[in-house]
């Protein structure tokens, strides 16, 4: 897998793996790859090699699981477009609107209607 670094990173995982493989002090390392000795530690402790996600462990909806489950029930049984579902959604479910009610259409797979369900969508 290739790994992407923002535009600051100074180190990669080819000098990564050196470091973590190397018996040199963390101070004579700090100098040779021009990072901090806390950078040094941190990469001759860790196992891999590879940045870790910085991706939220808990993604949090402003919609319960209970609410998206009846937009998608609704939306797999009328293919309504996104403007009427949000209408529809938006006087039941009081904190439903446009955008989260598209979040909830992404998540599951079911943004855009299908060819075979357009002429049912349209009526």
């Amino acid at each position: 897998m290739q790994q992407n670094y923002h535009k600051n990173a100074n180190t990669n995982s080819h000098s990564r793996a050196i470091i973590h493989g190397a018996k040199a002090s963390n101070i004579s390392l700090a100098k040779r790859f021009s990072v901090s000795t806390k950078t040094i530690a941190k990469w001759k402790n860790r196992d891999f090699v590879v940045d870790k996600t910085s991706r939220p462990r808990t993604l949090h909806y402003s919609l319960s699981t209970t609410e998206r489950e009846i937009i998608r029930v609704v939306r797999t049984l009328t293919w309504l477009k996104l403007d009427d579902l949000t209408d529809v959604m938006s006087a039941t479910i009081p904190n439903a609107n446009r955008s989260n009610i598209y979040r909830t259409l992404v998540h599951f797979g079911i943004n855009q209607v299908p060819q075979q369900r357009k002429q049912q969508a349209s009526t």
